[in-house]
């Protein structure tokens, strides 16, 4: 999840360019990241049902934006299938402990926030043991027993990576073959799930193999937006977007990308049907953001890079405001005004944020040089 930061994508726009700086780089996707973060934090707050008297003149569109704000979610598996294509399914030679490697930095992350939402529960009394072991892994997608609230993604991206070996094995036996390629990682798990979805239900354990037949089935109606992203490093898509997009003004790009990100959270709003429509959302999203951000010459060099290098972080401890600790969420909505309460939260969540990433790199990295 956690993406280093690439001083290469600090260049202006036509340095950047000119370098041949085309790419989704390590930089960018942090960025996107950020983004997601925020669309995130928005839907929580204002789509929920949580909390609905906050003072806005513009309280429509609040709502417009909270409600398509779970467009995250697809922008983080498209983040990861691309981060992940270029670092290991699509590299000549790889580390045998990478995916081991991986799983580390996810956990070690989860289990501290975990812990943390342990306290919480014990100090409101609603604790509950017996929940220990379907949240060592956010096994389920409950919030009355996931004690970090949103951590069922945790899963999900554990399941992605034992994906990621198959997919390498693939795509060193067959060439590339774009049509292929959409059949293969986007319409056959799209038709599976569709066919079988009546046996997921990720809400509850009821046994070991309807459990594991459900978790197949959830991975395979999210798979096809992770896919996506790591088809987008395999056909370097976003590269020839970019170059073609020099044909035109700058200032056309830019506006042009405004109304197409700005149309696809309105449409998304009007027009959503589960996970399936964010396969085209998304990356229609993504792709206009990343074209306003190689096109301007002012770059956020502190705010959204921490925000999307540390994504993982706001995403869970921003569950302490819900779910079962819900008790907890008059202390970030006590401003009312629906741009503050954000500024609140992101003010009041960066302590903790700071804390348990720094705890977390302790700990990973002691693990990952025991393994060395």
């Amino acid at each position: 999840m956690k993406i280093k930061g690439n001083n290469a994508a600090k260049e202006t726009p036509g340095k950047a360019v000119a370098a041949g700086i085309t790419d989704i780089t390590p930089d960018k996707s942090t960025l996107i990241k950020g983004i997601a973060v925020i669309l995130l934090m928005w839907h929580h707050l204002f789509s929920c049902g949580n909390y609905e008297t906050w003072i806005s003149p513009i309280g429509g569109i609040d709502f417009i934006v909270g409600e398509s704000g779970l467009i995250c979610l697809a922008i983080f598996l498209f983040c990861s299938g691309y981060g992940l294509y270029k670092a290991y399914i699509g590299k000549a030679s790889v580390r045998k402990t990478y995916v081991a490697e991986k799983a580390v930095t996810i956990l070690i992350p989860y289990w501290i926030i975990m812990l943390l939402s342990i306290v919480v529960l014990l100090i409101l009394g609603k604790f509950e043991p017996r929940h220990i072991p379907l949240n060592i892994f956010a096994w389920v997608h409950n919030e009355d027993i996931l004690y970090a609230t949103f951590s069922w993604y945790v899963k999900l991206y554990l399941l992605l990576l034992l994906t990621i070996p198959l997919i390498r094995l693939i795509e060193k036996k067959w060439k590339k073959n774009i049509i292929i390629d959409i059949l293969i990682y986007i319409a056959v798990p799209f038709v599976i799930y569709f066919i079988f979805r009546n046996y997921c239900d990720e809400e509850n354990f009821t046994g070991f193999f309807t459990s594991v037949l459900s978790s197949i089935l959830f991975l395979l109606s999210w798979f096809p937006m992770f896919a996506s992203g790591f088809l987008f490093a395999k056909y370097d898509i976003y590269s020839k977007i970019l170059r073609y997009s020099k044909r035109l003004p700058r200032a056309i790009v830019i506006f042009l990308s405004f109304l197409v990100a700005g149309n696809v959270i309105y449409l998304r709003f009007l027009y959503h049907y589960e996970c399936f429509s964010d396969l085209i959302y998304a990356p229609l999203f993504i792709v206009s953001c990343l074209l306003i951000y190689d096109n301007v010459k002012f770059k956020s060099r502190y705010i959204m890079p921490y925000l999307g290098d540390k994504s993982i972080y706001y995403w869970l401890l921003s569950g302490l405001f819900f779910g079962n600790s819900i008790e907890l969420l008059p202390a970030i909505t006590w401003p009312q005004v629906p741009l503050l309460i954000l500024i609140w939260t992101l003010l009041v969540l960066t302590p903790l944020v700071f804390g348990c990433d720094w705890l977390s790199n302790k700990l990973t990295g002691l693990i990952l040089r025991k393994k060395k």
